[in-house]
Parts: C-alpha cells; sequence; structure tokens
C-alpha cells in the first residue's frame, strides 16, 4: 500500500498468481478482489448467501470487501489463480460501472492472457520496485491496475444480448430483494444503508437502480408504505395515542408528525378526529 494512499484514486493492496487451495475469510477481505483462473477448476462461496459460483480456466470474478467467502480446488489439475486485490475512491464506482459487482457472473475475457499478463506486469514491479513506494512506482501501479479494470470492461461490452441479459437480472434480483425486505420491515428503524449493502450496491447506485425501476426513491417507498399504516392504525383505533403509532412505524414522533403534515396536510391528530367524524 502507498504510504499517502489518499494521493492514489486507485492502487493495488495485494496481488499473486499461484496454485491455489482451500481458503476461509468469514469476515471478508478489506479490499475489492479480482480473481483470474489460469487452469484448474474451483468452488468459490458467499458465506452470507449461501451463493456457490464455479470458477473455470479463462474466467474473471470480482468479489466486494468485508463479505465473508471461502473457496477451493475441485478438481485434481492445480486451481492456478491470479488475484489482485485494490482499493482508491474510484474502485466501488470503477466496478459498477463496468458491471463485474455486485454479485455479478465470472466474465470469460476475450482478452484474458492480456489480463492474466497485467496481473503479472503489477505484481513484478510490487515484488522489485513497491518497497521504495515513491511517486513514479505507485503511479506506475495505478495506471497498470486501471488498465486491468480496462480490460475487463472491453469484455462486458462485448458479452452480446445474452450477457447484457443476465447482468440485468441480476439486477433485477437485487431491486426485487430490497422491495421485499423494504415491506417486510417497514415497521422497524430501517435505513437505505442497510438495504444497499444488504443487496450489494453503493447507496448511491442502489438510490439510482430504484429510482429508474420504480420511478420512486427508496425512502419515499419506504415512507408512503408507513403512512399508509398510520392511516391503518387511526382508522383500527380512535384512542391510539400518536407516540404509539411513531413507535409502531420505527420512527421517531417529531418526525413522524412532520413527514405526516407534509403529506396530507394536517396533523395525526387532525386526521383521526376527521376520520372518525365522518
Amino acid at each position: 500500500m502507498p504510504r499517502d494512499p489518499d494521493r492514489f484514486p486507485l492502487y493495488p493492496y495485494s496481488v499473486g498468481r499461484h496454485n491455489q487451495y482451500h481458503h476461509v475469510r468469514p469476515g471478508g477481505f478489506p479490499v475489492y478482489q479480482i480473481f483470474l483462473i489460469r487452469s484448474g477448476k474451483g468452488l468459490f462461496r458467499d458465506l452470507e448467501t449461501g451463493a456457490e459460483t464455479v470458477l473455470e480456466p479463462g474466467m474473471a470474478f470480482a468479489y466486494p470487501p468485508d463479505r465473508g467467502h471461502e473457496y477451493y480446488p475441485l478438481s485434481l489439475e492445480p486451481w492456478h489463480v491470479g488475484f489482485i486485490g485494490f482499493h482508491g475512491d474510484l474502485s466501488q464506482g470503477l466496478l459498477e460501472g463496468i458491471g463485474i459487482i455486485p454479485a455479478a457472473p465470472p466474465l470469460r475475457p476475450e482478452r484474458f492472457e492480456e489480463c492474466w499478463e497485467q496481473v503479472g506486469t503489477i505484481w513484478h514491479t510490487v515484488n522489485q520496485q513497491a518497497s521504495r513506494q515513491d511517486e513514479q512506482v505507485m503511479q506506475e501501479l495505478s495506471v497498470a491496475l486501471y488498465r486491468l479494470l480496462l480490460l475487463l470492461r472491453r469484455s462486458v461490452s462485448d458479452t452480446g444480448p445474452s450477457g447484457r441479459l443476465e447482468l440485468e437480472n441480476v439486477r433485477n434480483e437485487a431491486l426485487q430483494k430490497a422491495v421485499s425486505l423494504i415491506n417486510e420491515h417497514f415497521t422497524e428503524p430501517l435505513l437505505v444503508s442497510n438495504l444497499a449493502a444488504a443487496v450489494g450496491y453503493s447507496v448511491q447506485h442502489f438510490q439510482r437502480l430504484f429510482l429508474q425501476e420504480y420511478g420512486i426513491t427508496p425512502h419515499k417507498y419506504l415512507q408512503n408504505l408507513r403512512l399508509e399504516r398510520a392511516l391503518q392504525l387511526i382508522r383500527e383505533n380512535a384512542d391510539i395515542p400518536v407516540q404509539e403509532i411513531a413507535l409502531n412505524l420505527g420512527m421517531e414522533t417529531n418526525y413522524f408528525i412532520r413527514v405526516f403534515r407534509n403529506t396530507y396536510g394536517c396533523t395525526p391528530g387532525m386526521m383521526r378526529k376527521r376520520l372518525h367524524e365522518s
């Protein structure tokens, strides 16, 4: 790692190419990772969801940080794996932009050998020069890492209609999972950041996809559900205190009253009076 990582928006954290054996990381790895499979076959398991992915020669696979996982070989042939872990302010945005996280299926880069050699270039630079950690060396490593991601991006754009459909299905499944979580837990204190993390997206990217798909932000969707439930509680029980309604919705009382007034033009107490008079 560079001595001053904030100066580099993209930089390698770990890199190597070797025969891979059984490895378990219950707490995940601290940075993003990309795996390249040169030979053999192995299985990669997401310990949070239980999802399993078989990784074969010619594949590239990305995985986010701090997410528990394990992987191990499946074949008698050595499972030769190249890997690179990296960090920096651009890491997440770049990987989301080229469509290889979150939970995207493995790629089959057409220029796999170039990707493999690029990992080797970074590895050799680290072994030979990175102990200096001077400006020029760190810039070379950052540029080499960016070039590797560009090679993978080109592969994504060339996957054709079936590949794009598969990526779209992954996105739709993530959004449907988010909606299910909101519907099941809207009466609890629920943060959009927690929803985004649960489906493997950054908050900004999750909100953008949600808005594109449903025409409403996840926060507004959650708020609407809570307000509909509030009206139901008022109709069913004329004596229920406003504080209890807010508690049932996982909201702070003053905030609930303010949101209710902004939406319906009156306080919950006034709404209760109108409903029961009518």
